[in-house]
């Protein structure tokens, strides 16, 4: 296993089967999840007031989306209860997490207690109102247990479409679009036009966010979002 330090200091390790790291080194682990994921949705979405959000965590990883979700909601206040839903192909990724040095800010999770609680029943309740599922198996498979326009969130963050096309495919992107509804945003790392391609077509609005923390990432949305200095609509 290797061990790798980002320039925000935070740690990710590289995946030996992808061949790619879980995060972006020149960015920071911590600060790409932070900036690519976690903040975009509450800043551009119609969906802070809502008494309760489902998120899709895409995929689990080192958990960083999902510790951070509910870190940063707890934080700012949240007021609902949230549900993440995220599956996961590694079956040792849990001792990957139980390797790994998580930044500071995030001791006030109990990252060892939720692990124990995943491994013995799949989910684990990080904070009274915030609720952890992680689901081991076929993600495209994953997907068809949702409800129509039931999903609030997408994190769409596997590895690169280069190495793991089944999750950047038309198939998959239909069956996100059948999930969300109209006020759902999704966030990625990607700015690949293959991908914007394929998704403008299934009607999603596309957007390009530069913040100056990270590099430029990506949010598709089916309504318009509000203009903003930081968002850049690709036509």
């Amino acid at each position: 296993m290797q061990i790798l330090k980002s320039s925000d200091g935070s740690s990710t390790i590289f995946n030996e089967e992808f061949q790619q790291c879980y995060h972006s080194l020149k960015d920071g682990a911590y600060t790409e999840t932070l900036y690519k994921h976690i903040l975009p949705p509450i800043y551009f979405g119609n969906l802070f007031g809502k008494k309760t959000l489902k998120i899709l965590d895409i995929c689990f990883g080192l958990g960083y989306n999902s510790f951070l979700t509910a870190l940063y909601y707890s934080n700012m206040n949240y007021q609902g209860n949230i549900e993440i839903f995220s599956p996961e192909k590694d079956d040792d990724i849990f001792n990957k997490i139980l390797c790994l040095e998580y930044p500071n800010e995030l001791l006030k999770i109990n990252i060892p207690r939720i692990v124990d609680d995943l491994k013995s029943k799949g989910e684990s309740i990080i904070f009274s109102n915030i609720k952890l599922k992680v689901y081991f198996g076929d993600a495209l498979k994953y997907l068809e247990q949702f409800e129509e326009k039931s999903i609030d969130i997408v994190y769409q963050d596997p590895f690169s479409l280069k190495v793991n096309m089944d999750l950047w495919s038309e198939a998959y992107f239909t069956k996100m679009l059948k999930i969300t509804h109209k006020d759902s945003i999704v966030t990625t790392y990607s700015v690949n036009q293959e991908i914007y391609k394929k998704l403008r077509d299934l009607g999603f609005f596309i957007y390009q966010y530069h913040n100056g923390f990270v590099r430029k990432s990506s949010l598709f949305s089916r309504n318009k979002l509000l203009e903003n200095e930081h968002l850049v609509q690709i036509i």
